[in-house]
């Protein structure tokens, strides 16, 4: 099955829904200033990836001493919750934003493809449909919290990324052998958007090339735990997704959840909290300014705060924290479990 033959309804349909940059809510800022904060760096972002490597690297050593002993539980967890947030850098080198080199953002985004368990080549265009298309029902992919909500699988399974890595796994081996298939739902309705409907011919075989590469990789590391009769390569590969997912899942959900859809107006779609330089530098490459990224993409993470300060008179009010977030999430997700329509509504600036 090749490109020629997916289902061109889809992309006609996607292509009569005009929802270009100019036509989304935009801040009033300076272009000098805009100018200024797109400008990329690539100290600040070897800065950046150094400290998260470094990090990903010592704390893994550690972990491998502390096997065998109670020692390997806390350790283990550091480990798998700094490889699981490989999320966020997988998100900005993907945008090209980090570097100003763009052949370091390539390097470290097929690297930070695997660690975080995207397919590089699928998942770099579903997330500009994302952009292009945030949260408008059939067209975004990356939806997090469809309606109705159903809340064990949102706030117990997805907690460890269970249905993620399980659909990606499934997919990457269906890839691997060029079958494009869409899978059909119980209703055996097929899905109106798929994420083969949105990569480009050309790149079809780069994606089932990469494909082979991670299911290579995912079976040599069981063929190796299964020589050495240990499980140990399997907690450093992979699974460190599952286990040291929740932190990235308590920082990433909040993104969008509970809010519009098919808003045209990021305010009203997307969410920006505080967080302190630990979980939101660290971890999560300042994704917290979730408005700020998703207004001006081009802008790297390490300028966001500065936008978020230019801009922030003309945004809703932004959530003091995690704890304040997920005090306004939970309740909401309560109320759209049984009630498909209900959403946060935002207080906008006048």
């Amino acid at each position: 099955m090749n490109k020629n033959t997916l289902n061109q309804t889809n992309l006609d349909s996607i292509e009569k829904i005009n929802l270009a940059n100019s036509n989304w809510w935009q801040p009033k800022i300076e272009k000098k200033q805009l100018k200024n904060l797109i400008k990329r760096s690539d100290t600040k972002a070897w800065i950046h990836t150094l400290i998260y490597f470094s990090s990903l690297i010592i704390s893994g050593y550690i972990a491998y001493l502390s096997w065998g002993t109670w020692w390997s539980i806390p350790a283990f967890i550091i480990y798998g919750t700094i490889y699981a947030n490989s999320n966020s850098r997988w998100h900005e080198y993907g945008h090209r934003t980090a570097f100003r080199t763009r052949g370091l953002n390539e390097f470290f985004y097929e690297i930070s493809s695997f660690l975080a368990f995207f397919e590089p080549v699928s998942w770099r265009w579903s997330h500009a449909n994302h952009h292009s298309k945030t949260r408008h029902v059939d067209l975004d992919l990356e939806i997090a919290d469809p309606r109705p909500v159903k809340l064990w699988p949102i706030f117990f399974t997805e907690f460890f990324g269970y249905y993620r890595i399980k659909a990606e796994l499934i997919k990457i081996i269906k890839h691997s052998f060029r079958n494009f298939k869409i899978s059909i739902d119980h209703g055996e309705n097929k899905p109106p958007l798929s994420v083969i409907d949105l990569v480009p011919k050309s790149q079809i075989n780069r994606m089932v090339w990469t494909s082979r590469v991670f299911l290579l990789i995912i079976l040599s590391t069981i063929a190796y735990s299964f020589y050495l009769r240990s499980v140990i390569p399997l907690f450093f590969v992979v699974t460190p997704q599952i286990y040291g997912g929740p932190i990235l899942w308590i920082l990433a959900f909040p993104q969008h959840a509970g809010l519009k859809f098919n808003s045209s107006d990021h305010r009203e779609t997307t969410r920006t909290l505080y967080l302190g330089p630990i979980l939101g530098y660290f971890l999560y490459s300042n994704m917290q300014y979730h408005i700020e990224h998703h207004v001006f993409p081009q802008v790297p993470f390490y300028n966001l705060p500065k936008l978020h300060e230019l801009i922030k008179s003309q945004l809703p009010k932004s959530n003091r924290g995690l704890i304040d977030a997920y005090w306004e999430i939970i309740p909401a997700m309560l109320k759209q479990s049984k009630d498909s329509t209900y959403n946060i509504e935002k207080e906008l600036p006048s």
